[in-house]
């Protein structure tokens, strides 16, 4: 009956969708940023409050079709046939959802017009971040978001190491299994995007290059909203991957994430870390 009861909603928010459809303003732009969590989806949505954009939209639909997609229970044509339609539904012109970048192989067949633009953090930052988000608002197992953090960091491959004994304590899994998803995530995106298609602006530098990043949409750089640039920061820091083994940490790091690490964040402080000497601090 709860299932039921869903898909009457769903079904519901669909018709409302189908009716405001003929009356919705051409999109002026179709973009979508579809960077890892914690690397500023929330930040790019705020950027484009003043057009159609939102963070996670569709994201019940979504997040069933990215597990079923990541578990090959459903085909890049299907899927590719799914994204196409709800897109066309929603009709906005910025979404930005790390579910993108999952499902970015038949989003990207889906909307042949897309613009895509990946955000990037290094990974020690992004990975803090993670931890952080969730000791302070853990995700119910039974989630949709909780099932798919365990799709995606492959939790059952990556075995932990005597190293990995804070992360164990706190309830997550090994270091690796962040640090691949990390490498994972962005190359899928890197080689499923055609180059002219795709924009890689660094975490950092989402606020200082918003005039890159209205020039790509082709917007006034004035209707982006620089205040909203830095959303969703944790409410409290715990500084988890600093109690790790520093030389573990930078190993891994290396060994994961080394190549990706220096072709596109090679100024970056997580990248200086890495390239730092592994004797023991």
């Amino acid at each position: 009956m709860r299932q039921l009861l869903g898909q009457l909603k769903r079904a519901g928010r669909e018709v409302i969708l189908r009716a405001r459809l003929p009356f919705a303003r051409p999109r002026r732009f179709d973009a979508c940023c579809c960077g890892l969590s914690k690397t500023g989806t929330h930040s790019m949505a705020g950027l484009f409050v003043n057009h159609r954009a939102e963070h996670h939209p569709d994201a019940h639909r979504r997040l069933e079709l990215a597990m079923a997609y990541l578990k090959g229970e459903v085909n890049a044509a299907s899927a590719t046939e799914v994204l196409r339609r709800r897109d066309h539904l929603l009709g906005l012109e910025m979404e930005s959802s790390t579910l993108a970048g999952t499902l970015i192989e038949p989003m990207v067949a889906a909307c042949p017009e897309k613009k895509f633009i990946l955000t990037m953090r290094d990974v020690y930052s992004w990975c803090d971040s993670w931890l952080d988000h969730n000791i302070n608002d853990p995700p119910a197992p039974s989630s949709l978001f909780g099932q798919l953090d365990l799709i995606r960091l492959r939790v059952t491959e990556f075995a932990p190491t005597r190293y990995d004994a804070p992360l164990v304590e706190r309830g997550f899994p090994s270091l690796a299994c962040y640090f691949q998803l990390w490498t994972s995530h962005n190359t899928r995106v890197l080689e499923a995007v055609p180059s002219t298609r795709l924009l890689v602006v660094k975490t950092g530098e989402i606020r200082d290059r918003i005039p890159d990043i209205a020039r790509w949409v082709e917007v006034p750089p004035e209707t982006l909203r620089a205040d909203r640039a830095w959303l969703f920061a944790a409410p409290k820091k715990h500084g988890l991957l600093a109690v790790l083994d520093r030389s573990y940490v930078r190993e891994t790091a290396e060994r994961y994430c080394g190549d990706l690490m220096r072709r596109y964040l090679a100024d970056d402080e997580g990248h200086q870390r890495l390239a730092a000497p592994r004797a023991v601090e």
